[in-house]
């Protein structure tokens, strides 16, 4: 009978340089506890439940079968699942409802609660049986644990919400804390015995001092002195509030080119040094780009500060301990630097996920300031679980959320938004917003009449009249049917047989990184007067820096059409001919092809023509919380399947893996493709060659991907030939062929010579 016990095994180390089980238990349940003090540091109950899990999570590797699957000895299978009868441990002795759905979950995601009670009782795995000897060969420590907690059926509504976030939190760090313990032992032995895990954290005081050196470089190339002291003024607000309010919910109405983006980070730190808050967690919506923000922090606050969380690569994790599972623990996020920027697809799914992947690094969203930029893009049918979690995580994790917008929903407490805020709920960060709406004009809107509608023809003619001039359509076929009718006008012009120069066409088919470099070239021919054509779909309307005299947007929804007239006139300095300022041009049109996103998009758009006066939109920041008002009345806040029940429902049912399904902000199973651009080529070739790699190398990748669609005929199932998983057997990250991906003409990924329709980001 094996006498010693592993937790892991380490492919071509001796058995005696494997990490003990003891070891393993015991390390683990030491850093579980040091995260669940960070995060909810007055609650004893809570930390002997995160201890209780590091306990528990792999007793069940007592068994001679699980040793002799180590040691390969014996396949995989029924007798060697683990993590069962820790949650038998957790739920026949301790009691511990929440303890036994981490535990049994911590490798295969959270179950449902039907599924979890069936595992932990059923006779598949016969727990209660064999316990006992499992029990014989467990460390004293493990054996004689007295804690004991019990959840109560009747709970009300409310505390079962709270008790599903728990579950939530505990999971995370139990995962987590596996991890890291496992990746420290593998390190250890297999680097030097004197390696051990760089912690990175926040320093507020020291950012706060870089971000500062930032915001007066920036000043001084300012050249619009009112614009200056109004972005300066709101920087100062943002400074002194973060430091003098406490903990809650904050809004920051400010017009587009206001300098949110630093000013919201200037109260996020200030914020965090007064109340010792851990990090800042930067959201941006999933349409955007999101890699200008992320650039720019990094060049104020350093790389390793800053982390760039986007492309949800595919991490799912297989059964137990294979070696394929192994390798994917190394690919899994945990959010563990001072300032992430991250999307609206990542930050929701993290909260709602039955995932260990995507749920790994729920905890340390804890003890943070959050700011929503662009809030309005919150998906509205998930308001009401979001908001309801999002208060919990206010209340019991130590969160302060900063909503930032230029056009602020109304998420205000109604028959159909159950959990929006009341009166006096969110404090305004910015001083007198109808005031600074006024002082920040910078554009007026021309609306074309609507029963005129433009071919692409004409709208390709009236955008050549102008030297530079952005184009904003709905769809990714509307753009690249404008892109061939202006080079087609722009050749009968010019005589030019090739894509002229002066068009560039922006696409969620381009990875981060190509767009970033398409945007500097932009931003160059912006600055020194060279002709300058963008076409672009929504993605380029919110988070972009970048300026132009003469807008045109196809009419969306009303938000939209105002996020995109903050890319013009943007820094205000827009002269006549007699060099006399002048407001910029925003231009709202009917395309003839009036093809909309389905949806809440299509729902928005219909109600916009109604709230398009021409001089509350560029003035008037109420005119938002009217639109958002009627939009939330008309739209469902809690998504609900057919016949089956809502979110909320099934968050009280504890059924963590149908919200995980019902929560997912993009319906359709995506996938994240690695594309043969830039640095990607060598970072593939390295990992390749070394057949080595860890989470910090898929980081390096984020700026390298694009996200397919998956699915019968769809843009991924058409490119399967083409692509190649990062390592066969290990990774299945797929590596796009170079030759579907277009980088001399920057269409990006290639379809059957057409940009494929079905991208997301």
């Amino acid at each position: 009978m094996i006498q010693k016990f592993f937790a892991h095994s380490v492919d071509g180390r001796p058995v005696d340089e494997w990490q003990p089980l003891d070891e393993h238990l015991k390390g683990t349940a030491e850093l579980a506890t040091k995260f669940a003090k960070a995060i909810r540091p007055n609650d004893k109950l809570f930390t002997e439940l995160a201890r209780l899990t590091g306990l528990l999570h792999d007793i069940g590797k007592y068994r001679t079968e699980f040793q002799e699957y180590l040691r390969k000895e014996r396949q995989g299978g029924v007798d060697t699942v683990h993590a069962v009868y820790g949650a038998g441990k957790a739920l026949f002795e301790h009691e511990s409802l929440a303890a036994t759905f981490v535990v049994a979950g911590h490798h295969t995601g959270l179950y449902d609660v039907a599924d979890l009670v069936l595992l932990v009782n059923g006779e598949k795995y016969k727990v209660r049986d064999r316990l006992m000897d499992i029990l014989n060969y467990a460390s004293e420590k493990t054996r004689s644990l007295q804690f004991k907690e019990i959840c109560s059926d009747s709970d009300t509504q409310e505390t079962r919400y709270r008790y599903e976030v728990m579950i939530r939190m505990l999971f995370s760090l139990l995962v987590d804390a596996d991890r890291l313990n496992t990746e420290e032992s593998e390190k250890r032995k297999l680097v030097d015995s004197q390696w051990k895990r760089k912690a990175i954290s926040i320093n507020p005081s020291d950012l706060l001092l870089k971000l500062q050196k930032t915001r007066l470089k920036k000043s001084k190339k300012s050249k619009n002195g009112q614009l200056k002291k109004l972005r300066n003024d709101i920087f100062e607000a943002c400074f002194d509030k973060g430091q003098n309010l406490s903990q809650g919910f904050f809004s920051l109405t400010v017009p587009t080119g206001g300098g949110k983006t630093l000013s919201s980070m200037a109260f996020a730190l200030t914020h965090a040094r007064q109340h010792n808050l851990r990090r800042v967690i930067v959201v941006i919506p999933y349409l955007s780009i999101i890699e200008q923000n992320a650039k720019e922090y990094r060049d104020i606050f350093g790389e390793e500060s800053v982390l760039e969380h986007h492309s949800a690569v595919d991490v799912s994790r297989p059964n137990d301990d294979t070696a394929q599972a192994q390798d994917i623990e190394k690919a899994m996020e945990n959010w563990d630097v001072p300032i992430i920027v991250t999307t609206s697809v990542q930050f929701i799914e993290t909260l709602f996920s039955a995932s260990s992947a995507q749920a790994r690094k729920l905890h340390n969203v804890a003890q943070s300031v959050v700011i929503f930029d662009e809030v309005q893009t919150l998906p509205t049918h998930l308001l009401e679980p979001l908001l309801d979690v999002l208060r919990e995580l206010k209340n019991s994790y130590g969160v302060s959320f900063v909503f930032c917008s230029a056009t602020q929903p109304a998420f205000k407490k109604t028959t159909n938004m159950k959990n929006g805020f009341v009166d006096d709920e969110i404090a305004e960060i910015t001083p007198n917003p109808d005031i600074l709406y006024k002082s920040l004009q910078r554009v007026k809107y021309t609306v074309k009449q609507s029963d005129l509608p433009w071919t692409w023809q004409d709208l390709a003619q009236k955008m050549i009249e102008h030297n530079q001039v952005l184009c904003i359509l709905n769809l990714r076929r509307q753009a690249y049917e404008l892109l061939v009718a202006i080079n087609r006008n722009l050749e009968e012009r010019n005589g030019f047989s090739d894509l002229d120069d002066s068009v560039f066409h922006l696409s969620s088919a381009m990875c981060p990184a190509h767009r970033l470099d398409r945007l500097d070239i932009i931003k160059k021919r912006l600055k020194i007067g060279k002709p300058c054509h963008v076409i672009s779909t929504q993605l380029i309307e919110a988070g972009v820096d970048i300026d132009f005299p003469v807008v045109f947007r196809a009419l969306g929804p009303l938000d939209s059409i105002v996020q995109s007239a903050g890319r013009c006139n943007r820094e205000g300095l827009l002269v006549d001919e007699n060099g006399k300022l002048q407001l910029g041009e925003v231009i709202v049109f009917n395309p003839q092809d009036s093809g909309l996103p389905p949806g809440i998009y299509s729902t928005a758009t219909n109600i916009t023509p109604a709230y398009l006066d021409n001089t509350r939109l560029a003035t008037d920041p109420g005119l938002f919380k009217e639109y958002f008002t009627e939009l939330y009345q008309i739209t469902p806040t809690d998504y609900q399947r057919k016949g089956s029940h809502t979110i909320q429902h099934e968050r009280a049912e504890f059924n963590f893996r149908k919200v995980d399904a019902m929560a997912r902000l993009i319906k359709d199973d995506s996938i994240a493709v690695v594309v043969p651009y830039g640095k990607a080529i060598d970072i593939i070739a390295r990992i390749r060659k070394g057949q080595s790699f860890d989470r910090y190398d898929i980081r390096s990748l984020q700026r390298y991907m694009v996200n397919l669609r998956k699915g019968f005929h769809s843009d991924y199932d058409k490119l399967k030939s083409a692509l190649t998983p990062l390592i066969p057997e290990r990774l299945e990250i797929p590596v796009l062929n170079k030759a579907f991906y277009d980088i001399k003409t920057h269409r990006g990924v290639v379809v059957e010579n057409l940009p494929p329709e079905e991208f997301v980001i």
